[in-house]
């Protein structure tokens, strides 16, 4: 038994002795070799991904920020304007109430002239029983001799107001919308006034058995108008002047 093992323990020490071949040496420096490039790859592929991050991550930062300094350069310019919509409860005609920042975009002829378009058809279609000699007097200023004079023909007839509602009554006048129309005179100027006709008692109520009525204006002006002394021209200092006159009652259900 004894020889058994001393003959394994010297076989073991013999074969420990024994140096590896040439050939085992190669094999082994190819196979360390391969193991050192794989390792030196999965480094620089590692290296490489990361970069490649960073780059993404920079080129996103930069674009976040650029739409930020947009957004930012873009807030002055935005602005909430709120648009409101009048509805006449009596015809349902709606109207627009522009916000005051348009009133840049109205010239001041314009404004002029919707102006006296609206004294006009105030002064033309209201009455009251006080006023009605200066309302006479501005219409006469404001028109021509035709448009006057179916005017004086209305306010002096027997069916005027005047004679019908005297002292006890008023015509109140709401002048809805003024819009201008394509002329084919360069000297005129053609217009469409929307307006409301209000018969009311004494009291500012309107009276019994009497209904709103809504009319349309057809007009053409210019700013000829004869006007020749100071006191003609404190009431008409343009020269305002209505050439032409139509009015249609507007039906509503």
């Amino acid at each position: 038994m004894e020889n058994t093992i001393d003959s394994a323990l010297e076989d073991n020490k013999r074969s420990a002795s024994t140096r590896p071949s040439t050939d085992d040496n190669k094999a082994t420096d190819n196979y360390l070799a391969q193991m050192r490039g794989f390792e030196e790859d999965r480094i620089n592929l590692a290296k490489q991904s990361a970069k490649t991050a960073w780059k993404v991550a920079t080129g996103f930062g930069v674009v976040a920020l650029a739409a930020v300094a947009a957004v930012a350069m873009m807030m002055p310019l935005k602005q909430v304007e709120p648009y409101l919509l009048r509805v006449d409860n009596a015809t349902g005609h709606t109207e627009m109430v522009r916000p005051l920042a348009d009133a840049k975009s109205i010239t001041y002829g314009e404004v002029l002239d919707k102006y006296w378009l609206n004294r006009f058809i105030i002064e033309r279609n209201g009455y009251e029983w006080e006023t009605v000699q200066n309302s006479y007097n501005s219409v006469k200023l404001m028109s021509n001799r035709q448009v006057f004079g179916a005017y004086s023909g209305y306010i002096t007839g027997a069916n005027s107001p005047a004679k019908t509602f005297g002292e006890n009554k008023v015509i109140k006048i709401n002048v809805q919308g003024i819009a201008f129309l394509p002329a084919t005179s360069k000297e005129q100027t053609l217009a469409q006034v929307r307006f409301t006709r209000i018969v009311e008692n004494s009291e500012g109520v309107e009276a019994i058995g009497s209904q709103p009525t809504t009319w349309t204006a057809t007009v053409t002006f210019d700013y000829n108008g004869n006007v020749k002394t100071e006191k003609e021209r404190r009431i008409n200092p343009l020269g305002f002047r209505v050439t032409s006159y139509r009015e249609d009652r507007n039906l509503t259900k």
